[in-house]
């Protein structure tokens, strides 16, 4: 039985800034309050170019003032594992692909939700691909409910 050929590794300007925030804010959950000079850091090491650097801080300014609320969403659609429990990879690349789906118009939800699924891939295994991909794909499908009370 033929398998399918693997995707190429994602490395776009987009890729690179939701990966540089991933890094930060996972440094945040081991150094509270680090998350802002884990991304400058490692933009300085990495060598980043301004607008990945700015893309990334937009993604962890955005995790950082909206936490309660996309911990809630994760909740609300992943209820069998409480976010507290969940690996602090697959936490961290829900929390900023949540926010981008939500909050940022910016860019198309189709983009970060194949990003976070790759990175879910590499830095977790194909359980937190899995994981992801669903709770992703829940959470950017109209439900019904009121969206507009998220914008902000």
């Amino acid at each position: 039985m033929a398998t399918a050929p693997r995707r190429r590794p994602r490395t776009g300007a987009g890729f690179q800034a939701r990966r540089l925030a991933m890094l930060s804010l996972f440094e945040e959950e081991f150094r509270p309050d680090q998350a802002r000079a884990a991304l400058e850091r490692l933009a300085v090491e990495k060598s980043v170019p301004a607008a990945v650097r700015e893309h990334a801080q937009r993604i962890v300014e955005g995790v950082l003032e909206h936490r309660p609320q996309l911990d809630a969403e994760i909740a609300r659609h992943a209820p069998v594992i409480p976010v507290s429990e969940l690996g602090i990879v697959e936490r961290t690349i829900l929390r900023s692909a949540i926010y981008e789906v939500l909050y940022s118009a910016a860019t198309p939800s189709g983009e970060t939700i194949h990003d976070a699924v790759s990175l879910a891939r590499t830095y977790a295994g194909d359980a937190a691909r899995r994981l992801v991909n669903g709770v992703l794909g829940s959470v950017s499908r109209p439900s019904g409910s009121e969206r507009g009370a998220r914008d902000g």
